[in-house]
């Protein structure tokens, strides 16, 4: 019976303090559950010579496309490649998650985090 009346009293003391539009108030959900997230972005080789390779190596999270600019494109969410700038170069990998958000019934695209790499060439 001490059981019963401490739950009703529990009810009650939180619709009371919750006022009267209780019901009416609805949580602001995000509209993307989580955005992705960047592991590394590295290269083995920060300065090269003419004519040399680096190779580019990457680990992303939670996402449904990953991009590397100058030329490299769309690329999985982890791997590498091996590049062989002929001058100095900034790569820039930019992430990017899209996913259905029910709340208002649409897609939604998460802009994720970029990362940059810069390959020095001495010539």
């Amino acid at each position: 019976m001490r059981i019963k009346i401490y739950i009703l009293g529990l009810a009650c003391f939180l619709l009371i303090s919750c006022g009267p539009d209780f019901k009416s108030k609805s949580p602001t959900a995000p509209l993307v559950s989580q955005g992705p997230k960047i592991v590394y972005f590295t290269a083995n080789l920060t300065t090269i010579k003419l004519g040399e390779q680096a190779t580019l190596s990457w680990e992303v999270h939670d996402c449904t496309s990953v991009e590397i600019d100058e030329g490299i494109g769309k690329v999985s969410p982890t791997g590498s490649i091996e590049v062989s700038p002929i001058e100095t170069t900034t790569y820039t990998l930019e992430t990017e998650k899209s996913e259905y958000n029910s709340e208002i019934g649409a897609y939604v695209t998460y802009v994720g985090p970029t990362e940059t790499c810069t390959i020095t060439v001495e010539k």
